[in-house]
């Protein structure tokens, strides 16, 4: 991966923490505040697997999707790097999925996932990403997508969307 967009990433990140804290401050929350503050999940030195693990953690999710980490723009430029093998997909088009594990859709992505196993599964999505999930038999599905997204959910049998 680029130094200049792990920089750029980094500096984003550095940002959208320090909002995070004074929203905290403002609200009297000193603790989270101070949570935010000391937190160092992010070191600017990652390998794109390791962001992708960090991005995709549940507190990852929280953090990108509530401040909008990391801006659309910056999104883009990790597209060139295959991402779609972690199971991040940008820009993507209309794409059809089956009992992925994992699934992160962002931008101009419209998904159709089919679950159908007795696993669990997660789906997110960012930045105006659109998704149609069916799920079946035993599968359970949690999904959470920040403002602007649209999710439709079909569960049969005993499947569980969250």
């Amino acid at each position: 991966m680029e130094p200049a967009l792990l920089r750029e990433i980094y500096a984003q990140w550095k940002s959208a923490k320090k909002r995070a804290q004074q929203e905290c401050e403002k609200r009297a929350l000193f603790n989270m505040a101070e949570k935010y503050r000391v937190c160092g999940m992010f070191k600017g030195t990652e390998s794109l697997e390791q962001i992708i693990r960090l991005f995709t953690s549940p507190q990852g999710v929280e953090f990108c999707q509530k401040y909008h980490f990391p801006d659309i723009t910056t999104i883009r430029r990790f597209k060139q790097y295959d991402v779609e093998r972690y199971g991040v997909y940008i820009d993507a088009g209309h794409i059809r999925l089956e009992n992925e594990r994992t699934i992160v859709l962002i931008g101009n992505t419209s998904a159709s996932l089919s679950y159908d196993d007795k696993g669990r599964h997660e789906v997110m999505l960012m930045h105006g990403a659109q998704a149609t999930i069916n799920a079946s038999s035993w599968a359970i599905v949690s999904v959470s997508s920040e403002h602007g997204c649209q999710v439709i959910k079909k569960a049969a049998d005993r499947a569980m969307i969250l």
